[in-house]
């Protein structure tokens, strides 16, 4: 099975967020994480991945 570089950070995406999701939903407001991906990263922090072209990835 070939994956594309798009698909590979959409899943590893979702899947961070819906880990933010779980926690968020049992209560946790802070957080520390790891992640090896500085794109998704930069996306997160900057707030504008859904303003900026990386939504279209």
């Amino acid at each position: 099975m070939k994956v594309g570089k798009d698909a590979i950070f959409r899943i590893e995406a979702q899947a961070f967020l819906e880990g933010l999701h779980i926690a968020w939903e049992k209560g946790y407001i802070q957080l520390e994480v790891e992640c090896n991906n500085a794109l998704l990263v930069e996306s997160l922090l900057a707030g504008s991945a859904t303003d900026s072209n990386l939504a279209e990835l």
